[in-house]
């Protein structure tokens, strides 16, 4: 801080807030449409005797943005901080922590926020990541939320970038394995970030969360596993299968036990009823699983929905729908919001917010 002293400063940053509230909202979004007609194209539909369009017409998927191949997750969700510390009106300098959530990554080690921090020029910021499949953004919202109440930051970046299609380039071999494959075939890319800042403004910010987990489902969709060394791959040699394969049918049936109830969960203690809420930020996995109830029990009318146009975009789904609200002027002081997401293993999470 210019102009304080160093004691001034400490005494400045130990102090606890009575909120957080998102100040900043970013998205980054790669220039190239690919529409599932082309998909199925790849993915050799026609081959298994299903007719075209038959795959849009199951997920409600018609296009998505895939990133050129030298795109890394980290430069997706550099973009997006960027867009979201000039959003904020908040110099990357002051940045005290910044957390990637991307269920992809640049490495395995270190962690990409490294490379995030650097990219948006938050030098002095402590990096980690954060996953937690598809739910990994709104656990680093919690994160970063913790970290400002408990006075060990002030101001956080969340950031996440997804360079998912890598899931599409093997084609499926068999009916069975091409239905276990859909979930991948509807995936997205891009970048999404949020800045996190204290407020003292009653009622304002992030309010209640409800997190709830059943990890005994978390057979049900698997990406990117560690095969044994005996089950290499024979051409490569990799032990990493990069396909995300799932029973979509179970994912949908789980989802529908556990979302609607946890949504009700954080909603009766905000003190609040679902007419209250101005707008709606769900992740969507894809068009149905939101329209048929899966997520909040057949209420669609407030959702501000992206899936049809981008995809599966996983962890960036929630801030490329704010990011896109914000810019269209839904998102004004006061306005009332809910964050909710579901995630194989199976976690969903659900958030109140108000702006």
């Amino acid at each position: 801080m210019i102009g304080t002293t160093f004691t001034e400063e400490y005494a400045s940053f130990q102090r606890r807030p009575t909120g957080v509230r998102i100040s900043g909202v970013g998205s980054e979004i790669p220039p190239t449409v690919v529409t599932t007609a082309e998909v199925e194209v790849q993915a050799g539909i026609s081959e298994f005797g299903f007719e075209p369009g038959w795959l849009e017409r199951v997920i409600g998927v018609r296009e998505r943005h895939w990133a050129a191949p030298d795109v890394k997750p980290s430069d997706l969700a550099i973009a997006a901080g960027r867009k979201a510390l000039d959003d904020a009106d908040l110099d990357p300098d002051a940045v005290d922590a910044v957390i990637f959530t991307g269920i992809t990554k640049d490495f395995f080690e270190p962690a990409t926020a490294n490379v995030v921090a650097e990219g948006v020029g938050a030098t002095r910021a402590r990096v980690f990541d954060v996953m937690n499949a598809c739910n990994s953004f709104i656990d680093g919202v919690d994160m970063g939320d913790a970290l400002i109440r408990c006075g060990r930051a002030r101001r956080v970046l969340v950031a996440s970038g997804e360079r998912s299609s890598i899931v599409t380039r093997q084609k499926p071999r068999t009916t069975e394995e091409l239905i276990r494959s859909l979930a991948g075939l509807m995936v997205g890319e891009g970048g999404g970030a949020v800045v996190l800042e204290p407020t003292d403004v009653p009622g304002r910010g992030l309010l209640e969360r409800e997190f709830r987990a059943d990890p005994t489902q978390w057979r049900h969709a698997i990406g990117g596993r560690f095969r044994p060394t005996t089950e290499a791959c024979e051409a490569c040699g990799s032990v990493i299968d990069p396909r995300f394969l799932a029973d979509g049918r179970r994912m949908f049936e789980v989802g529908l036990a556990m979302m609607p109830p946890t949504i009700e969960a954080v909603l009766t203690r905000t003190g609040w009823e679902y007419d209250d809420l101005d707008v709606v930020f769900c992740h969507e996995a894809h068009k149905r699983f939101v329209e048929e109830g899966g997520a909040l029990g057949g209420r669609t009318d407030k959702i501000w929905s992206i899936v049809e146009r981008f995809g599966n975009t996983s962890t960036v789904s929630l801030p490329l729908a704010m990011a896109e609200a914000k810019a269209a002027g839904a998102l004004a002081p006061g306005t009332k919001s809910l964050l909710v997401a579901g995630a194989s293993g199976m976690s969903v999470a659900a958030l109140t917010v108000v702006w």
